[in-house]
């Protein structure tokens, strides 16, 4: 690797640590402010912010590549229908009931989706070390899922937040496949300002008919105003051009593996902000979905070379 390309991977990879925190971010805001702004309101009047904040900002590459752009508008409505409307309604619905710290740890089942349609859908063949690693990461998942509660697991009962939270996983895992289909040269700020706009009008009847009588925005208190001004800067705008050039350097698995960050900077987050405490079924379930990520990436776990020769007999001597 020369040195440009490795420059170009550690500026990728910076840049998708700092989506990560401000992913984070995003959900210990939502849960923190989740009486005064209900989850497809949340959702539309951050992505209605981000959309303001950005436009004026790519209307010049918007005009340049709109043939390239109106080329691609079938996978731009899929990725606003996923990316944008799904994942974060999902995540909002989430955390109104399940705690900032689940709603990060089930993020991580992310990469596990990506291997799994890459299977079903792309028709890429797994080992059976991946399938193994598939078993155990879902195990993870719905160790988070159920609280530790064995006989939830068996029975497949979870609460209501925490199934949200695997599906906006699921639409995430979806999301990131289809950008890497999408052409390099397209501008990642005029991508992002079309999908948001989009994600926009789609939660807009979403929010009307399920929602309808909400707290006006003439109404919010100056931390509601500022909450949804952050939200609709840094997890928004910055966090998803941060993403999608990371997926272009890394590409979509390397990139996907980085969400395991989010627990961490979440739980982070959580217990200075809000309060909350990380558990042990949180610990045992993402203990579970890394192992399954490792496993399913074909790293093959290795003994400590002081064990392997514990083992062998060579530091104890056989007895005569």
């Amino acid at each position: 690797m020369d040195s440009r390309s490795s420059s170009s991977t550690a500026h990728a990879v910076l840049l998708v640590i700092c989506a990560i925190v401000f992913w984070a971010s995003n959900v210990v805001i939502a849960r923190a402010f989740r009486a005064e702004l209900t989850p497809f309101w949340l959702a539309f009047w951050r992505w209605s912010c981000a959309t303001l904040v950005l436009f004026p900002f790519v209307l010049k590459p918007l005009w340049r590549e709109r043939a390239l752009l109106w080329a691609v508008r079938g996978r731009l409505f899929w990725l606003a229908l996923f990316g944008i409307m799904g994942n974060n309604a999902f995540i909002y619905l989430g955390v109104a009931s399940a705690s900032a710290t689940s709603a990060a740890a089930l993020q991580t089942f992310t990469p596990v989706w990506i291997m799994l349609l890459g299977a079903l859908v792309l028709g890429r063949r797994l080992p059976l070390l991946a399938w193994a690693g598939v078993v155990c990461a879902v195990a993870g998942a719905l160790t988070i899922a159920s609280e530790g509660n064995l006989a939830a697991i068996v029975a497949l009962q979870m609460g209501a937040g925490e199934a949200w939270l695997i599906a906006a996983s699921l639409c995430w895992a979806i999301y990131t496949l289809i950008v890497m289909t999408l052409p390099r040269e397209l501008n990642a700020g005029a991508l992002l300002a079309i999908q948001m706009a989009l994600g926009s009008l789609l939660l807009l009847p979403l929010a009307l008919v399920f929602e309808p009588a909400t707290l006006a925005p003439a109404l919010w208190s100056s931390e509601t105003m500022v909450a949804v001004l952050y939200l609709g800067v840094f997890p928004s705008v910055l966090a998803y051009v941060f993403y999608n050039r990371a997926v272009k350097v890394l590409g979509g698995e390397r990139t996907g593996n980085f969400m395991n960050l989010l627990p961490a900077a979440s739980s982070l987050l959580s217990f200075v902000f809000l309060g909350e405490m990380l558990q042990g079924f949180h610990l045992l379930g993402f203990a579970g979905i890394m192992g399954g990520i490792v496993l399913s990436a074909g790293v093959k776990p290795s003994l400590p070379r002081w064990l392997r020769e514990l083992v062998r007999g060579d530091i104890l001597p056989m007895s005569r």
